[in-house]
């Protein structure tokens, strides 16, 4: 031990040889020898001082210098600081206030984080931990807010057999973050993500720099989206498939769902209904195999889900289409309306949830195209005008598909390839050139009796339609907007007033005894009375005059809001205003005094013979007549 003199500045070999011993008890014992000395010449304070100031400086050096990890198969090297981490575990040698020396455990095992990874959508990190149990390296990703906090951290780790407890979990929040902060170019946060679709202008999963990192239930789904098999052997197949109009449609609303956001605009439903046996599982099954394999539970899931799984799965598909097939099957959770489900998924935006330990959810948001199946449609006489507006239903009028086993093994053979080559088209070509001809469609379409969003995701479809016969179907000739006129929604059928009203009608067309003279003795009428017809003797024009509480209850049976209604019918002209101007008449009806309702009806069109049945022309239905 070097000599300490009464006259001399105290050395600094002395101070900096009490941090190169390696063992405990040898380091103790130099200390304390050093401090009997120095209080022999009544230096103890200046000693104490001097003692703590160098043991700052080495413990800055060390950060500067630091150690290096020396596990053995360690998957990378890292410079963790004042730490020791070898295979014996993590330590630190520290000293208290007292100067008296410390270990600082970490870990009695290999663990250090060997991955930073940053969500491209949320900026949030999530890091990955490679830690040595069971004579094997395993890993395990969790959120950085884990590794800043003691509590969480022992939660999380301890499952997976990390040795962390309450009383080294302080200094294994440090290690880490030691480990962090001192390798920034090794530990360089990756971009990444938890859904599929697009990132800006680059598309995941076809962005090699862009990790995944979801939910452990979708990781099925997403080794479902790639390529499989012979290009050439599935557009050999689809060139025969999609001589079949309905199908095809199919097809191009499957690559219309990368459009959606590129467009901008809002999701759609495209739903194709008919009886069993028609093959609408197969034809859905081809219309995805343009991303991945088909394969029912894969790519195409059945709708036996619950809203939130419904919701959830969309956010996570984001841009690649959502395929259900036999929508009936979930007809009695919706009660038989499925117009609340329409509205959520066509919003693209999920609802806001609380967090369990405080603060909301991330919000979950999609931009892609729905495709279901069913044995019905999806819509009803008696929903809302947005649901209407947002869906595409055709009917099936035959097989789509004829050898439906055939061709279903054929695309779980050969997929994938068509998606990515129109995903690369679509970022060659840019936005700007894909918007002008969307538009050129939708003006096309906006010219035919039909709204605006029917028109939108028609468009959406036509324009699809177009870049997938210049990509993969050379000899097809485009589908034309009169063609695809109709399969879209009048303005009347997706007019709830228009509808409401077209309601009213038939059923008093149906209960004409309802609206006889109970008291006329030709009359069958032995019942209720709802009102009666009546004729301006002036203009010509006949009105429906029906009392009020009877029509408000025929409404609400059939899911329609009288004040809702009344107010667009008055628009229309529907209502016939008494002399105050109001539309409920106080006025006798065969005798009796009530309040009703006056509704013009519409005259005889050209299509009317004169007993006033309908003329119609067969040939023209799509459905023969026998």
């Amino acid at each position: 031990m070097l000599a300490l003199r009464r006259e001399e500045p105290l050395p600094d070999d002395i101070f900096y040889a009490i941090f190169e011993i390696n063992d405990r008890v040898e380091q103790r014992k130099y200390i304390e020898a050093l401090r009997n000395a120095a209080r022999k010449l009544k230096r103890i304070t200046e000693f104490n001082n001097l003692f703590k100031e160098y043991q700052m400086d080495y413990l800055q050096r060390m950060k500067q210098k630091g150690n290096k990890t020396a596990f053995t198969d360690q998957p990378l090297e890292l410079n963790c600081g004042e730490w020791t981490a070898t295979d014996f575990g993590i330590r630190m040698n520290r000293y208290d206030r007292s100067f008296q020396p410390v270990v600082l455990h970490a870990c009695s095992h290999p663990v250090m984080p060997v991955e930073i990874l940053k969500n491209v959508d949320t900026s949030e990190e999530r890091i990955t931990l490679a830690y040595y149990k069971s004579a094997t390296w395993q890993s395990i990703t969790v959120g950085r807010s884990v590794c800043a906090n003691t509590n969480k951290i022992v939660d999380a780790l301890s499952q997976y057999g990390i040795e962390v407890t309450s009383d080294n979990a302080k200094e294994l929040v440090r290690y880490i973050s030691d480990c962090v902060g001192y390798n920034p170019v090794a530990l360089k946060p990756k971009r990444s993500i938890n859904r599929l679709g697009w990132v800006g202008t680059e598309f995941t999963p076809y962005e090699a720099d862009i990790r995944y990192e979801g939910d452990p239930e979708y990781e099925s789904v997403f080794k479902n989206i790639g390529e499989h098999g012979d290009f050439e052997a599935w557009k050999e197949l689809c060139v025969g498939l999609r001589k079949n109009r309905q199908l095809r449609l199919m097809m191009d609303a499957s690559f219309a769902s990368v459009l959606i956001e590129q467009l901008r605009i809002l999701p759609f439903v495209f739903h194709v209904w008919g009886e069993s046996g028609t093959s609408k599982t197969v034809a859905l099954m081809v219309a995805m195999s343009i991303w991945g394999n088909p394969k029912i539970g894969g790519l195409v899931k059945t709708m036996n889900m619950t809203k939130n799984a419904i919701m959830r799965h969309a956010a996570f598909l984001c841009s690649i289409p959502f395929a259900g097939d036999e929508l009936q099957t979930i007809k009695d959770k919706w009660n038989g309306n499925f117009d609340q489900l329409i509205y959520q998924i066509t919003e693209g935006v999920d609802r806001g949830r609380a967090r369990i330990h405080g603060g909301v959810e991330e919000t979950k948001v999609w931009r892609n195209s729905f495709l279901f199946t069913g044995e019905e449609p999806i819509t009803k006489a008696n929903s809302g005008g947005g649901s209407k507006n947002r869906v595409i239903e055709i009917a099936i009028d035959g097989r789509l598909v004829e050898d439906g086993h055939w061709v279903s093994n054929a695309v779980q053979e050969h997929y994938g390839f068509a998606g990515r080559k129109f995903v690369e088209y679509i970022q060659e070509a840019g936005t700007a050139a894909l918007m002008e001809r969307y538009r050129e469609l939708f003006e096309g379409l906006c010219r035919l009796d039909t709204t605006d969003k029917q028109a939108m995701a028609m468009a959406c479809i036509l324009l699809a339609d177009e870049l997938a016969g210049k990509l993969f179907f050379e000899r097809e000739n485009p589908v034309t907007v009169s063609e695809a006129g109709k399969y879209l929604q009048s303005t009347k059928e997706v007019d709830v007033a228009e509808r409401a009203y077209q309601m009213v009608l038939n059923w008093a067309a149906k209960n004409p005894v309802r609206f006889e003279n109970p008291k006329d003795s030709n009359s069958s009428n032995r019942g209720e009375v709802w009102g009666k017809t009546e004729k301006n003797e002036e203009s010509g024009a006949e009105s429906l005059v029906v009392n009020k509480d009877v029509l408000v209850d025929f409404l609400d049976e059939n899911g329609f809001d009288y004040t809702a209604v009344s107010k667009q019918w008055a628009k229309n002209g529907y209502l016939v205003r008494n002399s105050q101007g109001k539309h409920v008449h106080q006025t006798k009806v065969y005798g009796i005094r009530s309040s009703y309702v006056k509704l013009s009806l519409p005259a005889d069109d050209d299509n009317t013979d004169p007993d006033g049945f309908m003329r119609v022309d067969y040939q023209q239905l799509e459905i023969p007549f026998d």
